[in-house]
């Protein structure tokens, strides 16, 4: 899963993630259009960007996945391709939790 939108006009994900009182679970659309729900872990900015650390609910693993926040045009999460990257900002994350 590369991008998931949000093509909801009733929540702004941006709101959603960034929101301390947040304890919803996150529903995007991947690109066919079948509905994805999240459950946040984390918002980190690094070099002046904002992704979130969301794990798939549907996913039998616990794996986690990082994502990219751009809301240039509309609220679309890409998923981060670069393992150094994503392990980056996990160990970012990490590192606040201490």
């Amino acid at each position: 899963m590369k991008k998931l939108e949000n093509k909801s006009a009733d929540v702004e994900i941006l709101q959603q993630l960034l929101s301390v009182d947040n304890d919803q679970n996150i529903v995007l659309f991947d690109e066919e259009g079948n509905t994805v729900e999240l459950e946040q872990i984390a918002v980190v900015t690094k070099d002046d960007a904002l992704y979130a650390i969301l794990r798939h609910l549907e996913d039998e693993e616990d794996e986690v996945l990082v994502y990219k926040v751009d809301t240039t045009d509309e609220e679309v999460l890409t998923q981060v391709q670069d393992e150094k990257l994503a392990l980056e900002i996990i160990e970012l994350y990490n590192s606040e939790q201490k």
